[in-house]
């Protein structure tokens, strides 16, 4: 059992009086969100995934990179980093990111919830997830093994039970997400994290056969505990100006939905402009590592 938030409410005078009116009007049927939607230059990040997979056995993808931007911006930008319950706003006491993962062989999607990313490198951040990778296929294959090997009577029980469980969330998952947003409670099981415990939802969506990303807005469960939402779309030629030149570059759409009950426009600006910087820039991710790794041994 842990506390994702501090015990202390932020103060009012930190968030301003915009957020403020937000926080204390927003009802069901406003939507206080706001989305922006922009391109990031990512000419550098195929020389640094193949620099960084011959250096070490890890293979990493934009994915992790990402998931490492988003990680850095928010420890610059600590306003983004929160939460709100109820009418007020708590800080999270470190960077818990939650990512979905298509099982291919099922066509579901898992969310793999990460806490205190912050202390992983990009190489740890790479093998947290290809090991919940293993793991959710390893479940797939042992229960696709068993049910061919079940009879048919086990089969239909584990049948009614998984509509059963889906039932129960149809059923109660307005009263879970109620007490967890309404209520400052602890993580105790492991399905509350990604649900609860989250601050960012990390999606990239840069796989094989993606089309282009020109619009999109991140959704968001009514109320779940993910105020800011990082998607990025697969990488495609785009002609840029540069030094007064017309040059074809890689570029990628980036879209970051903000919760304005805790993030003004500003903040948000500035936490999109640090994460851009991070993934056109990927080796400075590298170095700040290094630099936080001597201040903690230190």
């Amino acid at each position: 059992m842990y506390w994702a938030t501090h015990n202390k409410p932020v103060p009012l005078s930190e968030i301003g009086w915009v957020n403020t009116s937000y926080l204390g009007s927003t009802s069901r049927s406003c939507d206080p969100m706001m989305v922006w939607g922009t391109s990031v230059d990512i000419e550098e990040m195929d020389s640094f995934l193949e620099e960084h997979r011959n250096q070490h056995s890890t293979f990493v993808t934009p994915a992790h990179i990402l998931i490492r931007a988003v990680t850095e911006s928010l420890c610059q930008h600590p306003e983004v980093n929160r939460r709100v319950i109820g009418r007020k706003v708590y800080q999270y006491k470190g960077v818990n990111i939650a990512m979905p993962m298509l099982q291919t062989s099922t066509g579901e999607v898992d969310c793999v919830f990460m806490q205190n990313v912050e202390e992983l490198s990009i190489s740890e951040v790479a093998n947290y997830l290809w090991e919940a990778v293993r793991e959710k296929a390893t479940k797939v294959a042992q229960d696709k093994k068993r049910a061919k090997e079940s009879s048919w009577l086990n089969n239909r029980l584990i049948h009614m039970g998984r509509n059963l469980r889906l039932s129960w969330i149809l059923r109660m998952c307005r009263l879970g997400f109620t007490l967890g947003n309404w209520t400052r409670c602890p993580s105790i099981w492991p399905w509350q994290r990604g649900l609860n415990h989250a601050g960012a939802f990390v999606n990239y969506l840069g796989f094989s056969g993606a089309p282009p990303l020109i619009s999109y807005k991140p959704s968001s469960l009514p109320m779940n505990s993910c105020n800011i939402a990082v998607t990025m779309g697969p990488t495609e030629p785009r002609p840029v100006v540069i030094d007064d030149q017309v040059v074809i570059r890689k570029q990628a759409s980036l879209f970051v939905r903000m919760d304005h009950r805790m993030v003004n426009g500003n903040q948000a600006a500035a936490f999109i402009s640090t994460l851009r910087s991070y993934l056109s820039e990927p080796h400075t991710l590298i170095e700040i590592k290094e630099v936080n790794t001597l201040q903690r041994a230190a």
